[in-house]
């Protein structure tokens, strides 16, 4: 995104960190990443916890063996432990990241995914960010591993004159935090679906593992899709609509996540799938007509079972279970079946099976609990 704010990329960013996912910040020397990144810290009453990875060794992030009464230990650095015995939310900051050795760089990849140095668990108000600056920028830079990579969601951070010209003439605001609360359930299980559907047409993209072995802020594409990332995908975005983001912020942590590309091809297909509104087919299942394409048949049935998932009762989930009746009447039983899966998770006790279900095939039914399902009208 071109014409990118540093208010918008703050925004992406905690929604990032809310849903506790580490994000690098990549862009060039001087621009005030470092500063804001605290800025906002202090703001949102984090405490701060500063690392320069180039100054540590693998054995200060993994942990110095220590011989004790009762054994070796892996001893941690005075910041981990710090972290751990505090009270507070802190964020831990690895500044100039990619000026770490590729050895340290291995290490650090146990602490940003499990929040753990050497033999104590940071705990989980720990939350994690970094910087770095472009290898072509900086004698001393390594490009991150691509597994390193893989466990950051990547921003870049912009410069723009406008922007620069207003801090520089009337001061730098103090960045605002925003108010993030937990991602609606519904909401991810909302983008969960879309995925599925999604992956129909781009199966590749499941995980598109760079063909370099490592990435850099040169390259100008630093995250990519893999399993984890769709997972985090799909918690952000819900994260973001519950939050009422700009519809930027959702394109920028789609990116962060997944990489320009991949983020592209998937809101793209979001945006042109023109489903029917689950609401409307809970309330008349038989008005259900399913679109042409696998995919969007998929996206459809999903969107009525997220929307049960939501606001789950006995009676909102036979209407649902009804959708699938209709969808298999239209001689999409596979798609009803892959559907079933969500309904058999989400069912309540003692739901009823709605009329028509034996037009679905016993590998459907075995989905569901044989001594919990009362026939129709019982």
């Amino acid at each position: 995104m071109s014409d990118t704010t540093q208010r918008l990329t703050l925004e992406a960013m905690q929604i990032l960190l809310a849903a506790r996912i580490p994000v690098l910040i990549w862009g060039d020397p001087g621009t005030g990443k470092t500063v804001t990144v605290e800025a906002f810290a202090a703001a949102a009453g984090w405490a701060t916890e500063t690392v320069v990875a180039s100054l540590y060794d693998p054995t200060d992030i993994g942990g110095l063996p220590v011989r004790t009464p009762a054994g070796v230990i892996l001893e941690p650095p005075a910041w981990a432990r710090r972290v751990a015995e505090r009270d507070s939310d802190t964020l831990v900051f690895f500044d100039e990241i990619n000026t770490a050795t590729p050895a340290t760089q291995n290490a650090l990849m146990r602490v940003v995914l499990s929040g753990r140095v050497g033999d104590i668990d940071l705990g989980a108000k720990a939350r994690f960010a970094a910087a770095a600056n472009p290898p072509s920028q900086n004698s001393g830079a390594w490009d991150l591993s691509a597994p390193l990579a893989n466990r950051f969601a990547h921003l870049r951070w912009p410069l723009g004159v406008d922007e620069w010209a207003a801090g520089h003439l009337g001061g730098w605001p103090v960045p605002e935090p925003l108010k993030i609360g937990d991602p609606d359930p519904g909401r991810v299980s909302f983008h969960r679906a879309m995925q599925t559907a999604f992956m129909r047409r781009r199966s590749e993209l499941l995980c598109a593992v760079p063909h370099s072995t490592s990435v850099s802020d040169d390259s100008g594409e630093q995250g990519w899709p893999s399993p984890r990332t769709w997972e985090r995908t799909a918690t952000c975005l819900a994260a973001a609509d519950t939050a009422g983001a700009n519809p930027d912020v959702h394109e920028l942590v789609a990116e962060a996540l997944l990489g320009t590309a991949a983020a592209a091809e998937y809101l793209t297909f979001l945006a042109e799938l023109d489903l029917p509104d689950p609401e409307a087919l809970l309330a008349e299942p038989a008005s259900l007509r399913l679109p042409e394409r696998s995919d969007q048949q998929l996206a459809c049935l999903h969107a009525v079972a997220a929307a049960v998932t939501e606001h789950n009762t006995p009676a909102r989930w036979a209407k649902g279970f009804e959708v699938c009746v209709a969808a298999a009447r239209q001689h999409a039983p596979d798609i009803a079946m892959t559907a079933a899966r969500t309904f058999a998770a989400i069912r309540p006790p003692k739901a009823r099976l709605p009329e028509g279900h034996e037009l679905l095939n016993n590998v459907f039914l075995e989905l569901l609990d044989p001594h919990n399902n009362p026939e129709p009208g019982t």
